[in-house]
C-alpha cells in the first residue's frame, strides 16, 4: 500500500505523489555503509584497516588506532563537525552553514575544513556516540579506494543494482522533476525553503533523495543478498554496539531493535531542517514501512501509528 499527501512545492501548489522524490538526511548513511562493505567484499578494504593509513595526512589529530569498524559503528571517539548530543538537530544544523557557504559543499573532501583539525574525544571503541563526520570520512575512503566519485559509486552498486530509478544525490540548484522541496520554520510562524540550511548536495553522512517505492526495492534487495553477500548482510544487521537503551543497538550503518536477543527491526532515520525520514525492515514478516516528509518533523507519529498496527499490517509506504 502507498499513500501521499501534502505539497511538494508550496508556492506552485504541486502535490506530493507516491513517486515524489524526498531527501532523507541521515537516513542515507545506510548507503555509505553498504558502499564500504562492498569494497570489503571486493577485497579492497577490511574492517580493521586504520583510517589514517587509508587517508594519510588527512587528520593529524586522529588516533592511528581508529578503524573503519569504529566509523561504521559510531565508536571512533573522533570529534564530529556537528555534535547531535549537544545540538537540536532540526534547528542548529542550519547554523553550520552561516560561515561556510552550503553551495561550496559538493564533495566529501569539501568537508575537510570542518573535520581536518578535530581531535579525539574518547578512546576508540570506548562507547557509542553518533557521528556524522565519521560517515563523511567513510565516503572519502570510498572515493580514495574505488577511484570513483562517491555518488557515482552509490549509483552503480546500489541504485542501479536495485533498480531504484527515482533515487540519487541531486544538487539542490538542479533538482529533477517530481522532487519535494524541504520546508523549515522561518521563525515567524511560517515556512521557508531549506535551500540555505543543508549542503547543496548530499554525501556520506546523508542527503540522498529517494521514494517510498525505491526504499522497498532497496530493503528487499539488501536482505535477499542481491547487493552484498548474505554473510556480510548478516554481520551488518547484527548488533555491534549498544546505543544506550536496553533494546536498541547499532550494526553497520543501521539501527537495530532487539527482543530476547533477536533483531525485530532494522531501520534508518534522518532529520534536517525541512526533512523528516524513517524507513524500516521487519525480519519476522518481511514487512517494509517508509515515511518521507518535507517538513522539520512528521515521520515519527506516522511511523508510531503504523507500528501500533504492525501485527495486521502489510508492506506499506507513505509520503507526507
Amino acid at each position: 500500500m502507498e499513500e501521499a499527501m501534502g505539497e511538494a512545492k508550496i508556492s506552485e501548489h504541486i502535490p506530493n505523489t507516491v513517486d515524489t522524490r524526498f531527501p532523507t538526511a541521515s537516513g542515507s548513511k545506510i548507503f555509505t555503509a553498504v558502499a564500504i562493505l562492498k569494497l570489503i567484499e571486493k577485497g579492497e578494504l577490511s574492517l580493521d584497516d586504520s583510517v589514517t593509513a587509508c587517508l594519510p595526512n588527512f587528520f593529524p589529530y586522529m588516533d592511528d588506532s581508529v578503524t573503519i569498524l569504529h566509523l561504521l559503528t559510531h565508536t571512533s571517539g573522533f570529534c564530529d563537525y556537528f555534535d547531535e548530543e549537544e545540538n537540536d538537530t532540526d534547528v542548529s544544523y542550519a547554523s553550520v552553514w552561516e560561515n561556510i557557504p552550503m553551495y561550496a559543499m559538493k564533495s566529501p573532501n569539501d568537508f575537510l575544513r570542518l573535520l581536518q583539525n578535530k581531535k579525539m574525544e574518547f578512546q576508540p571503541g570506548y562507547r557509542f556516540k553518533y557521528n556524522n563526520g565519521g560517515f563523511v570520512i567513510l565516503s572519502m575512503i570510498v572515493e580514495k579506494v574505488s577511484g570513483m566519485d562517491f555518488p557515482l559509486f552509490i549509483q552503480k552498486y546500489i541504485f542501479d543494482t536495485c533498480r531504484m530509478n527515482n533515487s540519487g544525490y541531486f544538487s539542490m540548484d538542479n533538482l529533477p522533476s517530481d522532487t519535494a522541496i524541504g520546508y523549515t520554520d522561518n521563525g515567524k510562524g511560517g515556512l521557508k525553503a531549506n535551500i540555505y540550511s543543508v549542503p547543496i548536495i548530499g554525501g556520506g553522512d546523508g542527503g540522498a533523495y529517494t521514494t517510498a517505492g525505491d526504499m522497498y526495492l532497496f530493503w528487499n534487495a539488501l536482505l535477499n543478498g542481491d547487493i552484498l553477500a548474505p554473510e556480510i548482510v548478516q554481520a551488518m544487521c547484527t548488533p555491534q554496539i549498544k546505543t544506550g537503551e536496553d533494546s536498541n543497538a547499532y550494526g553497520y550503518g543501521v539501527w537495530l531493535d532487539t527482543c530476547n536477543e533477536s533483531v525485530i527491526k532494522i531501520h534508518v532515520m534522518g532529520g534536517d531542517p525541512g526533512v523528516s525520514f524513517r524507513s524500516a525492515y521487519y525480519p519476522n514478516d518481511k514487512t517494509v514501512y517508509t515515511v518521507l516528509c518535507n517538513r522539520d518533523a512528521g515521520s515519527y507519529m506516522a511511523f508510531k501509528v503504523a507500528e501500533d498496527m504492525m501485527p495486521t499490517m502489510q508492506a506499506k509506504n507513505i509520503n507526507i
